[in-house]
């Protein structure tokens, strides 16, 4: 590395492939709408598109309409975090901010947190709230589109990893 390179966690070489790959599930997402029927609807399920309260109405509330906000609100955040790591980047050209472990972190925790919420929504029974009591369901279905959504976040954490404050 030369001396003219930046180092750091926000001005290094590292930054755009993370954010990218942050955003990457959001927009996969996506294709559950249009592609539903080969690929699955993807991590989200049924959440997207439609209010609560319209599900509700028109009965289209399953049992994992729940977690598919869930996730859906994860996937909001992680945009979020990518879209704050790109501005971070115009605020600080050249160095880190103070506060960059603390920002490394939160995008650590998000990673950590979808990859495990998946592995434990598609291995383990859901506990779900019935009318009668709790309920335990079936884990949630295993999709291809759920499964390309979150193939990346192994490599966004070995990125976060190899480019740590």
């Amino acid at each position: 590395m030369k001396e003219t390179d930046p180092v750091g966690f926000v001005p290094g070489p590292g930054l755009p492939w993370i954010a990218g790959l942050s955003v990457l599930p959001f927009f996969l997402q996506f294709l559950g709408l249009g592609l539903s029927e080969r690929l699955g609807q993807g991590l989200c399920g049924s959440a997207l598109g439609i209010s609560e309260a319209e599900a509700v109405r028109y009965g289209l509330v399953s049992e994992y309409y729940f977690y598919g906000q869930l996730f859906l609100i994860l996937l909001s955040l992680k945009v979020t975090y990518a879209l704050a790591l790109m501005a971070l980047r115009f605020m600080y050209p050249d160095r880190d901010p103070p506060f960059a472990p603390l920002v490394w972190r939160l995008g650590v925790g998000l990673s950590l947190t979808l990859l495990l919420l998946f592995l434990l929504t598609r291995t383990l029974p859901l506990p779900f709230s019935t009318p009668l009591g709790p309920a335990l369901l079936a884990p949630a279905p295993l999709d291809p589109l759920s499964l390309i959504m979150v193939l990346p976040e192994p490599l966004l954490l070995w990125l976060f990893w190899r480019y740590r404050p």
